[in-house]
Parts: C-alpha cells; sequence; structure tokens
C-alpha cells in the first residue's frame, strides 16, 4: 500500500557498504551515513546529500552544506 508520498510504507533498506565506492561529486571525499536523518555526508566538505528510497542522491545541486 502506498503512503500519501506514492512511495510503499516498507523500510527501503540501504547497504552502508556501497558508500565505500562512492565519493561526494563536488570534492571526491570519503562518505559516511548518518543513520538518524538517513543522509549521506561527505567527510571532507560536510555536504549532506538526501537518501531516497535506499537510492544516495549524489548531485550537487541537491546537497547542503551542514557545516
Amino acid at each position: 500500500m502506498a503512503g500519501e508520498s506514492g512511495v510503499s510504507e516498507k523500510s527501503v533498506e540501504f547497504d552502508a557498504r556501497v558508500l565505500e565506492r562512492l565519493a561526494c561529486p563536488v570534492c571526491f571525499g570519503a562518505l559516511r551515513l548518518e543513520s538518524p536523518d538517513m543522509q549521506i555526508i561527505c567527510i571532507e566538505c560536510g555536504r549532506a546529500y538526501p537518501l531516497i528510497d535506499g537510492i544516495p542522491v549524489l548531485i550537487p545541486e541537491r546537497g547542503s552544506v551542514t557545516h
């Protein structure tokens, strides 16, 4: 059954091991998963990228600087 957003209500899992193969599209820094907010954070420049339906959205325009 889909919720108001049209996304299935079942939780979508994200395998954090995927981050070992990804890098920030702006500074090419390493990434980490911030579980409570379900965001991908760049360790180098501090940009936060959304995790939508278990997929990291690494588009520079979608990232926000966290510090």
